[in-house]
């Protein structure tokens, strides 16, 4: 059941606009950033390409998440979908990966940066590969988060703005965190500082776990959702 929801929802996707919208406004942008940030520094270096790729996937993302199931609650195939007698979550688990491979897809272009230092330099390949990595994990995380807004509503512009906000405040939970008690709490649960973790060439092994479970708890709790409305 998982195959034939991705083959579809990856059929729905490529055949729309929206991931040559998404690719074009991401790679565009994040060109003239990083261009901007390698003229700043006088200096070739990657580091400074993953927290921009990473804050312009946790706007975009949203875009491509949105549809997951709220086009088709809105259009009313949902009903028919929940009709068949497969548990919710392998359905949950195949949007999800739609999503993700198509961002992921759209998003990978941006290896020509570390192809062009590789070509004109001779950069440490740990942190181009480490960051590159957390990009990936990143999506799949935000992708989680973005699949479990659109189980909670059928307004397609709603979804796509709770994932956003819920991925800033994942994304900025560092800010001011020494002046709380709380502080160390909410610096682990910053994407951000995880994201700049394998920037610089680490791989932690609690980081890495996080961005697995973020999007498993998300796809746990969406298929929840999923299959309290088909009880109802």
């Amino acid at each position: 059941m998982t195959r034939a929801v991705l083959r579809k929802d990856l059929v729905a996707l490529w055949t729309s606009p929206i991931p040559f919208v998404v690719g074009a406004l991401f790679n565009l942008v994040l060109t003239n950033l990083y261009v901007s940030e390698l003229e700043a520094r006088q200096q070739a270096l990657i580091q400074p390409l993953f927290p921009l790729a990473g804050f312009l996937l946790l706007a975009l993302t949203p875009l491509v998440t949105m549809r997951s199931f709220s086009e088709e609650a809105k259009a009313g195939t949902l009903d028919l979908l929940l009709a068949v007698p497969v548990p919710p979550l392998p359905v949950v688990v195949g949007k999800w990966l739609a999503a993700w491979l198509t961002v992921a897809a759209v998003a990978a272009p941006s290896a020509v940066f570390a192809a062009l230092l590789y070509r004109w330099g001779s950069p440490d390949g740990g942190p181009v590969i480490t960051g590159f990595l957390g990009l990936l994990l990143l999506v799949g995380a935000v992708s989680g988060l973005g699949v479990l807004a659109s189980t909670l509503t059928s307004s397609q512009p709603v979804a796509a703005m709770i994932t956003l906000f819920t991925g800033l405040l994942l994304w900025f939970a560092h800010v001011g965190s020494e002046s709380v008690t709380t502080g160390g709490v909410l610096l682990h649960l910053s994407i951000s500082e995880r994201l700049r973790s394998f920037a610089s060439g680490v791989i932690d092994v609690s980081d890495v776990v996080f961005f697995a479970v973020l999007p498993v708890g998300a796809l746990v709790v969406a298929a929840t959702v999923v299959a309290s409305r088909r009880f109802r």
